[in-house]
C-alpha cells in the first residue's frame, strides 16, 4: 500500500507526499458567520417546536456547500425547507403508529418491528439519494444507484456480521462498505470508480485498531503489576477494561480515518478526475475530541466555531487532480442530466447518518 498514512505520526498531514498537481478543497466560511446562521437556526427551531428545524437544515447545507470550492466553483444545495419537513411529519406518524399500536397490541410487535428492520434499506437508499440530489457541482447534479438487496447486504448485515466475527471480518466488510457508498454515487449521468485493496485495509486495522490497543493493554498492566497488584488476576481485571475502552477509541477515531483515506484515494472518475485524502488520523482525533470539550465547557456556545473548524480541516485534507479535461466533461455532463428526472418523493427528506 502506498504510503499508508504516515499521518499517524507526522504532523504535516502528509502533504509533502502529494503531486502538485492535486488541489485541494477549500472552505472559505468562518465560525463567525456560521455562528449567526446558527443561533438564529436555534432560536427559530426553539420557537416553533421543531418546525424550523428543516429551514435551519436547508440554511445549514447551503452554507457549507457554498463555501466549498475547488478549481474555483463551489458546491450547491438545492433542497427547500418544505421538502425536508414533509419527510419529517410523514416519519414521524410512522413512528408514532408504531409506538401507539405496539402499546395497545404488544403482541404486534412481534411483526412490525422486523417490517421496521427490513424497510430500513429503502429508507437509507431514499435517504443518500436525496441528499446526493440536492447536492451539486458546476450546476451537475449528484445521484444515489443503490439497490435495495445491496443496500441492506453492505449497510445492515454486514456491519453486523463484522462483530460477531470478534473483528476478523471488519477490514474486509469495512472495504466492501466503503466501495459500495463510493460506486454507487454519479456524478451527472457518470459513475464513481473505487477500487481499494483489502490488504491495505487489514494494515489499518492493525496499524490503527490492534496495535494501540495492544500497547496500551500492555503498558496499563506492566504499570499496575510494578505499582503493587502483585495477583495476575488484579492486574488483568484493571487492563482488560483499558483494552477495550482502547480498541472502541482507536476503531472510532483511528480506523474510520485511514479507511477514510483509502476510500478516497482509489477514487476516480475514469480518465477526468483522481482523488486523494491526507487525513492525519491523531490531528483529527484530538480536533474531534477537543471540539467535544470545548462545546461542553461553553454550554454549547462553541458548536459553530467546532464545527466549521473539523470541516475546514477535512477539507484541506482532501485532494482532487483533473487528468482529463474537466470542462468538456462538465459540458457533456450537463447535456446528459438535462433529459433527467429527478422523482423526488416524499420520504427522500428523511434523514438518516451513514
Amino acid at each position: 500500500m502506498e504510503n499508508l498514512d504516515e499521518a499517524l505520526v507526522e504532523g504535516n498531514d502528509g502533504k509533502n507526499n502529494i503531486s502538485s498537481s492535486f488541489m485541494s478543497f477549500r472552505f472559505t466560511g468562518n465560525a463567525r458567520e456560521y455562528f449567526g446562521i446558527w443561533i438564529v437556526n436555534l432560536i427559530l427551531s426553539i420557537i416553533t417546536l421543531g418546525i424550523y428545524s428543516a429551514w435551519a437544515k436547508v440554511r445549514r447545507e447551503t452554507y457549507f456547500k457554498n463555501n466549498t470550492k475547488v478549481y474555483n466553483a463551489a458546491f450547491g444545495y438545492h433542497a427547500s425547507g418544505r421538502q425536508i419537513l414533509k419527510g419529517r411529519i410523514i416519519a414521524f406518524i410512522m413512528l408514532v403508529f408504531v409506538a401507539i399500536f405496539t402499546t395497545v397490541e404488544p403482541i404486534s410487535s412481534v411483526i412490525l418491528y422486523p417490517a421496521l428492520f427490513f424497510l430500513l434499506p429503502w429508507i437509507l437508499n431514499n435517504s443518500i439519494r436525496f441528499s446526493a440530489r440536492m447536492t451539486s457541482y458546476r450546476n451537475i447534479r449528484f445521484n444515489w444507484k443503490g439497490t435495495y438487496w445491496r443496500t441492506f447486504w453492505y449497510l445492515v448485515i454486514a456491519p453486523i456480521f463484522s462483530l460477531f466475527s470478534l473483528g476478523l471480518l471488519t477490514p474486509l466488510i469495512s472495504k466492501s462498505y466503503y466501495q459500495y457508498f463510493a460506486r454507487s454515487h454519479t456524478f451527472g449521468t457518470t459513475s464513481f470508480i473505487a477500487k481499494p485493496k483489502v490488504g491495505d485495509f487489514y494494515l489499518a486495522y492493525i496499524l490503527a485498531g490492534v496495535l494501540p490497543t495492544v500497547l496500551l493493554g500492555s503498558a496499563t498492566y506492566f504499570i499496575f503489576f510494578i505499582a503493587g497488584f502483585s495477583y495476575l488476576s488484579n492486574a488483568i481485571w484493571v487492563t482488560v477494561p483499558v483494552m477495550i475502552y482502547a480498541f472502541i477509541f482507536s476503531m472510532t477515531f483511528f480506523y474510520s480515518a485511514m479507511c477514510r483515506n483509502l476510500m478516497v484515494r482509489s477514487l476516480k472518475i475514469e480518465g477526468i478526475l483522481d482523488f486523494e485524502s491526507q487525513i492525519n488520523p491523531v490531528k483529527f482525533a484530538w480536533i474531534l475530541i477537543s471540539n467535544l470539550v470545548l462545546s461542553i465547557l461553553s454550554l454549547g456556545l462553541l458548536v459553530p466555531w467546532s464545527k466549521v473548524r473539523s470541516y475546514k480541516y477535512l477539507s484541506s485534507v482532501t485532494m482532487v487532480n483533473a487528468v482529463g479535461d474537466i470542462d468538456n466533461f462538465i459540458d457533456e455532463a450537463v447535456s446528459n442530466q438535462s433529459s433527467l428526472a429527478e422523482g423526488i418523493s416524499d420520504l427522500e427528506g428523511v434523514e438518516v447518518s451513514v
